[in-house]
């Protein structure tokens, strides 16, 4: 079975359409949706905004469901000129940008670390070239912060210059996932780029055409796995 991790609503119903024999359960407080989806059998759930409550989202479905691989799917701000809104973010690795015990541990207490599946991340790619979405591959910030003041964006790329993207969930997922022993990967398509004026369509507009491009590719992912 695979897992699939969203923190908006609109996400989730998007998935919903592409899957067949829905079941809509209650797992301990959570509100998960069992179906298959190109003929596998995955289970969605909806973990809303932070890091908290997507490890919680995660730690739900390892711990109640034979997982074979954690997909988290959602929206991301870029952080590269090279990128443009709608553009498609894979992650390599994720970093938990605002943990910080540096005041006892040095250089080291900066950052929490993990390293997404590389078997994942294959998959991923040529399913996208495929489509021919744009894509990038590298490395998600993760943060309980909305990130949209300058200031931000250079702490981020300052202290993690590999960064390609910043959004809430990933880091919490990545964590669990760890732990678990789960193999995940992070796709996020860009709702703005920081450091770019490029932002074609408004919020609404474009969490509608993102939400239905990812839950395509997504189920394009899946069919693989």
């Amino acid at each position: 079975m695979i897992g699939i991790i969203a923190a908006m609503q609109k996400e989730i119903d998007e998935m919903l359409l592409l899957c067949e024999h829905v079941q809509e359960k209650q797992v301990v407080h959570t509100t998960v949706y069992e179906a298959e989806l190109a003929g596998k059998k995955v289970v969605l759930c909806l973990s809303g905004v932070g890091k908290v409550n997507a490890a919680i989202a995660a730690t739900v479905l390892a711990t109640r469901y034979p997982l074979k691989a954690l997909l988290n799917i959602g929206t991301a701000g870029g952080l590269k000129a090279s990128e443009h809104v709608l553009d498609v973010v894979i992650s390599d690795r994720v970093v938990q940008h605002d943990f910080d015990t540096s005041g006892i541990d040095g250089e080291s207490g900066y950052g929490l670390f993990y390293e997404a599946d590389q078997h994942l991340l294959e998959i991923a790619s040529q399913v996208l070239q495929n489509m021919a979405i744009p894509y990038h591959i590298g490395m998600v910030a993760t943060g309980d912060q909305f990130i949209h003041e300058d200031h931000q964006i250079e702490r981020i790329l300052s202290r993690y210059p590999k960064s390609i993207c910043a959004e809430m969930e990933a880091g919490g997922i990545a964590q669990a996932a760890a732990y678990y022993k789960l193999p995940f990967i992070v796709l996020r398509s860009l709702s703005d780029v920081a450091v770019n004026d490029d932002s074609p369509m408004d919020f609404l507009k474009y969490v509608s055409v993102a939400s239905k491009r990812s839950a395509e590719f997504t189920k394009q992912i899946v069919a693989i796995l």
